[in-house]
């Protein structure tokens, strides 16, 4: 009888980890971006949920072309006239370019990846990035942060394949990211700060030898932004003003630390926990860990515009998307210093988190589950309540006399009146009181002697003096209640308005 024992039997042969091509890796990361965009889509197509007020107000714009508007540059617009155009204009189509774009920036992310360290970086990196929490939302609403990251993506690309070496055509990419960039967001400058950084610390004679290229991407930006910089001119430089003003530099009255905790805070659900504990380690063991070229490029692209925000938020104030841009490159530098150092958990445990949160949120935002959520998390209240106060309007306005306007006092009620009442006929007019425009509506579409005869006035506040004296004649007739959510309402007050007097 044959004895065994654990020793005396044959060993296995070991098995050969498996060899996936470069190419397979790329095909992998562009499919799978473009599959959660196609999920996304369908979301859109199926969702109930109305315009946000910045949405309306975006595609009013894109009902008038032209080189800049009142508070953001021109791209935003012309996205909205191009979908619209192609598709109507329903909400999903005002926010189809969304998830595209959102997918070509995470295929500009892979090819980023891909030159700076492998093709397995590259796919990690563009999967991470479909998946982030920020992206989640922001892939399903339209927003000049959706251009802006592409471009960004594009400038990283760029860059790094202008300083290996690249040929003139990445010249032309750069030229074309920083230009259409800055017109998306003029946020895009903060790349040139990282560029000056990482300059700084890195040594002179690649720069001396791309020189040229630099210098005619800067040349092509140039020509790209010069248009719209006229626009500003023209109009009294009412977007840079905006811009300026929106920063509130000077206003703060002091140092916030709660408000810069609370913007760090809300970082966590732009980037993910996981990512943005990590990107803050690598921060911190940089004198330990030395980066590598391609780690230094990546920090001068993120840290120091996710510093300077925080800055922001403790001196005056930051919304939390202001520092997306930094998660361009910190996606790839996340990715790439978790396999440098062989931990894959961190980003296996990332990648499931988020994977759920985009499986749950794309859910409830195409109305495929229903959760009752808590007032305090509840991110979509702001979509809901536009159309039930156009039919209210729609309603009310069949008492009115022939002729009569529809007026707002507040610009978010502006857009979304103008958006819901589209086809209708109703002129559609901004009261406002004394001062300068504060906004698109004001300055286009404020009250006049030919729209003020008769108006219907629905406002957002009480006893508006500073309109309701501009009129021979007002009384307050209705006020109406709509509700947005478990906790929240908004409240109109309605006017009947005649004889405008002007100023």
């Amino acid at each position: 009888m044959t004895e065994w024992s654990f020793h005396s039997m044959p060993e296995r042969p070991a098995v050969e980890p498996i060899e996936i091509p470069e190419r397979t890796w790329m095909v992998w990361a562009i499919g799978i971006s473009l599959l959660i965009a196609i999920t996304r889509i369908i979301a859109l197509r199926h969702s109930a949920l109305n315009l946000l007020p910045d949405e309306a107000q975006y595609w009013s714009w894109s009902r008038q072309m032209a080189f800049g508007y009142f508070s953001k540059p021109p791209v935003i617009a012309w996205l909205i006239r191009a979908t619209t155009t192609l598709a109507g204009n329903d909400e999903w189509a005002v926010r189809l370019s969304a998830p595209l774009i959102h997918a070509a920036t995470g295929i500009a992310i892979a090819f980023a990846g891909k030159a700076m360290f492998n093709a397995r970086i590259a796919f990690f990196s563009a999967l991470l990035y479909a998946t982030l929490p920020g992206v989640s939302f922001s892939a399903l609403v339209i927003s000049t942060d959706v251009p802006l990251l592409f471009f960004w993506a594009l400038a990283l690309l760029a860059t790094w394949r202008i300083l290996g070496g690249g040929d003139w055509r990445w010249a032309i990419a750069l030229g074309a990211a920083l230009g259409f960039g800055f017109l998306s967001k003029y946020a895009m400058a903060y790349f040139l700060l990282g560029l000056i950084l990482y300059a700084v610390m890195t040594p002179r004679a690649p720069w001396r030898a791309t020189g040229g290229k630099f210098l005619a991407a800067a040349g092509l930006a140039l020509m790209i932004i010069v248009p719209n910089l006229a626009w500003n001119a023209a109009h009294g430089w009412a977007t840079i003003g905006h811009t300026a003003a929106n920063a509130n530099w000077g206003q703060g009255g002091g140092l916030h630390l709660l408000e810069a905790a609370s913007f760090a805070g809300a970082q966590f659900g732009v980037f993910g926990p996981i990512p943005l504990i990590v990107l803050a380690l690598r921060i911190a063991l940089w004198r330990f860990d030395p980066p590598s070229r391609a780690e230094r490029y990546l920090l001068a692209l993120s840290a120091p515009v996710l510093i300077l925000m925080i800055a922001q938020s403790g001196i005056s104030r930051a919304h939390a998307n202001w520092a997306a841009v930094a998660y361009v490159a910190a996606t790839i530098l996340v990715v790439a210093w978790l396999e440098r150092v062989r931990k894959s958990w961190p980003l296996q445990l990332s990648l499931a988190l988020h994977m759920s949160a985009f499986a749950a949120f794309t859910l409830i935002f195409a109305g495929s589950i229903h959760p009752r959520l808590p007032k305090i998390v509840d991110i979509l209240h702001q979509m809901r309540g536009w159309k039930p106060l156009a039919d209210d309007v729609l309603r009310r306005m069949e008492t009115m006399p022939a002729d009569s306007s529809v007026a707002a006092d507040d610009r978010e009620v502006m857009a979304e009146l103008v958006y819901n009442l589209r086809g209708f006929g109703y002129p559609l007019v901004m009261a406002t009181g004394k001062g300068p425009p504060g906004n698109q509506y004001e300055l286009d579409d404020a009250l006049t002697a030919a729209t003020g005869a008769d108006v219907l006035l629905v406002a957002r506040f009480k006893d508006r003096r500073d309109i309701l004296d501009r009129f021979d004649h007002h009384s307050l007739t209705d006020e109406w209640t709509i509700t947005t959510g478990a906790g929240r309402e908004r409240q109109y007050f309605v006017y009947e308005l005649s004889g405008f007097k002007g100023d």
